[in-house]
């Protein structure tokens, strides 16, 4: 890539970033599609186009959800090109859970295969936590309380060591349970560590 072509991708970038962050999601789509048109397949320009796709469908949710099953869809070809990127399959998972329909069978092997590439990657441990005791069965209990402590041994938050408590609960381990509610209520944090 000569280095005004560089030039080039790079005032697209950030066009699509400031429309991001303006959160003009239409307009970032529109500049990331141009830059795929322009320069080609780009799995990391895919992902920027999945999210703005992905935050238009929160955001201004049509019937058939075209903008969720788009995000989808950029995911899927970033990962094709990134097979070993563990945040794309967690955003994928994360899709799969609210575009169209809940699937949470394809949700859970995405988060899976995010732990596989990245075995402490808190947001997929505690999400195939959270995946435990919906109705389609995709988690068991066993597995659910090991990625939940898993996550709180690198991210503790209020909410997980929540869930955890319901882990115990349904494990019948209510001694555990209590002890985790507990520091539901020490833990000073709710996003993650405070790093000093």
């Amino acid at each position: 890539m000569t280095k005004s072509v560089f030039d080039e991708k790079i005032k697209l970038l950030k066009q699509a970033a400031e429309a991001r962050d303006k959160r003009d999601y239409a307009e970032a789509c529109r500049v990331y599609n141009e830059i795929l048109n322009t320069f080609g397949p780009d799995p990391d320009v895919m992902w920027g186009l999945a999210q703005a796709e992905f935050a238009l469908s929160l955001g201004a949710p049509d019937v058939e959800d075209t903008h969720g099953h788009n995000a989808i869809h950029w995911l899927e070809q970033a990962l094709a090109l990134r097979p070993d990127r563990p945040d794309y399959y967690y955003a994928l998972g994360d899709m799969l859970e609210h575009v169209g329909a809940p699937n949470y069978e394809a949700a859970a092997y995405a988060y899976r295969r995010a732990i596989e590439l990245e075995p402490f990657y808190a947001p997929a441990l505690s999400r195939l936590a959270m995946l435990y005791g919906v109705p389609e069965d995709v988690v068991p209990l066993k597995e659910a309380l090991a990625c939940c402590e898993r996550a709180l041994r690198v991210a503790p938050t209020r909410s997980l060591w929540i869930v955890l408590t319901r882990l115990y609960s349904h494990a019948g381990r209510e001694d555990d349970s209590r002890r985790a509610f507990i520091n539901s209520l020490l833990e000073i944090h709710e996003d993650g560590p405070v790093l000093y």
